[in-house]
């Protein structure tokens, strides 16, 4: 699946990574991962959606939103990005966010990489086998029993750092634990993650790390 028309480049520059950037889809905006954007975003979303009379969709949202905040801010979060500006091409139950990863002191991610292929049907995303892509699924999401979770995960390693450091963007996607996990729906909102995720490139640096 290719973006739609409408895409916005979002440029993420963090203290120990070299500057990268995505291209977002029509609609999708960028936050940080901090209290006062979540509840900016969600005061904002809540705004747009309720005109659609679209209850089951303001609630997954908020619900993932929320998830998506906590497990940013519990880890090395750089960015979230978000279908914010609902309209009927852009009200999916959906989010992405990316965070920095290391190796377990200081070793290099290989090994857990290479469980990923062992394990979890880990692939790699394009020809160039740069972009690690595994997907998980999740019943519910913790107190929040009528919403599961599909996640894609996509690893960048971090040019210069011997693959000891990645980027990790992680895709949820919420649905009713009560529906196949395989579906048209879901396999369409997949192949719409793997998009956004084939837009990562490294954006030019001062000073940044070579290969």
């Amino acid at each position: 699946m290719t973006l739609p028309a409408g895409v916005a480049e979002a440029v993420e520059r963090h203290p120990e990574l070299p500057p990268f950037r995505l291209l977002l889809p029509a609609g999708w905006t960028r936050h940080l991962p901090t209290d006062d954007e979540e509840r900016e975003l969600l005061a904002r979303m809540r705004e747009r959606i309720r005109p659609l009379g679209r209850p089951d969709l303001e609630f997954q949202l908020t619900a993932g939103t929320k998830a998506a905040f906590r497990e940013l801010r519990a880890k090395d979060g750089i960015a979230m990005y978000l279908p914010t500006e609902v309209g009927e091409s852009t009200a999916v139950p959906m989010s992405m966010s990316a965070c920095r990863i290391t190796g377990p002191d200081g070793r290099p991610l290989d090994g857990q990489v290479a469980e990923l292929f062992r394990r979890h049907g880990a692939e790699f995303l394009g020809d160039d086998r740069t972009i690690v892509r595994w997907r998980r699924t999740f019943a519910t999401l913790p107190g929040l029993e009528r919403v599961g979770t599909e996640q894609v995960n996509h690893l960048v390693p971090v040019p210069g750092t011997g693959r000891r450091v990645g980027v990790l963007l992680s895709t949820a996607i919420l649905r009713d634990p009560g529906d196949p996990v395989e579906g048209i729906d879901l396999d369409a909102l997949v192949a719409f993650a793997d998009a956004i995720a084939s837009t990562f490139a490294w954006a030019p640096s001062r000073g940044a790390a070579g290969d």
